[in-house]
């Protein structure tokens, strides 16, 4: 019972945490195609591209070196969202660094998006327990319907922690200089994965971002939950929850064709419920550099 209430508190961490504030994000949703498949849920495993993405931190869980390059379409504002990234986290002690790069596109109610995000992150293993992280980011970010264009550095900062081979917690912050742009809303998400069977992963996170344009509310509030299951060759992912921005619920899914050399990732997410139902789709190509 209390392994289960801790397990709980860190799912939901992020919505005690914040101060209630002024708010400045409307949000992007581009976790990565193999989080969008569980639902956007993944920071407590955020191995590979889910570590810049989602948690620095868990870059160095998993020794690996991989390119990835990613695309994403989300039907309710026309946006196209292109990544690339190269994480690598097979140092001799663990330690873990990633660079990337994402460009967006968007054209909410007719108005035009812009906007580019690159950076870097790091992660430092102490021990097998403590897993710190963080991501520098530079943005620019242009709004035709306001005029205005954002740019400059912030930083997101995680923690993961691995009490268990099973079962790992986490926190995140995201762009916590909060640079006022909805390409970059400052965030706090928390994490929690289980893995009781082997290649079965179970997810849950929340997260609490800020909100502009809607003078009714200062932050949003999202749940989200889903699954993994690793085959030798295939993976497969289903997953749900609530988007606290948009007042969406939404069921998700996704698949990963797997070989020695890499994987070819895709994966849905459907609106089921909320006034502005949106569809968003991805699919990314992942190759796995061999350690020198």
């Amino acid at each position: 019972m209390r392994s289960t209430a801790i397990i709980a508190a860190v799912a939901f961490l992020p919505f005690a945490a914040w101060p209630a504030a002024p708010a400045w994000a409307d949000g992007t949703a581009f976790p990565g195609t193999r989080a969008l498949g569980t639902g956007g849920a993944m920071r407590a495993a955020a191995t590979g591209d889910a570590g810049p993405m989602l948690n620095p931190s868990g870059i160095s869980l998993l020794r690996a070196y991989t390119a990835e390059a990613a695309y994403q379409y989300g039907s309710r504002d026309s946006a196209h969202d292109a990544h690339v990234s190269l994480v690598d986290s097979t140092s001799g002690f663990n330690l873990g660094g990633a660079l990337f790069y994402t460009f967006h596109t968007a054209s909410p109610a007719g108005a035009n998006q812009t906007g580019h995000l690159g950076g870097a992150s790091l992660s430092f293993p102490l021990g097998d327990l403590v897993f710190l992280g963080g991501t520098a980011k530079y943005l620019h970010f242009s709004n035709d319907a306001t005029g205005d264009t954002k740019k400059g550095f912030t930083f997101d900062a995680g923690l993961t922690l691995r009490p268990m081979q099973f079962l790992a917690l986490a926190v995140v912050g995201y762009n916590l200089t909060n640079p006022e742009t909805s390409f970059a809303p400052q965030g706090l998400g928390g994490g929690v994965s289980v893995s009781l069977v082997p290649g079965l992963l179970l997810l849950l996170d929340g997260v609490l971002e800020r909100v502009s344009g809607d003078p009714t509310r200062s932050k949003a509030y999202s749940m989200m939950g889903g699954g993994e299951y690793l085959a030798r060759t295939l993976a497969a992912r289903l997953g749900g929850g609530r988007d606290g921005l948009n007042r969406n619920g939404y069921l998700s899914g996704g698949v990963s064709f797997v070989s020695g050399v890499g994987a070819l990732d895709v994966s849905m997410r459907q609106d089921i419920s909320g006034d502005r139902k949106g569809t968003f789709v991805g699919v990314s190509g992942r190759l796995f550099v061999p350690s020198p």
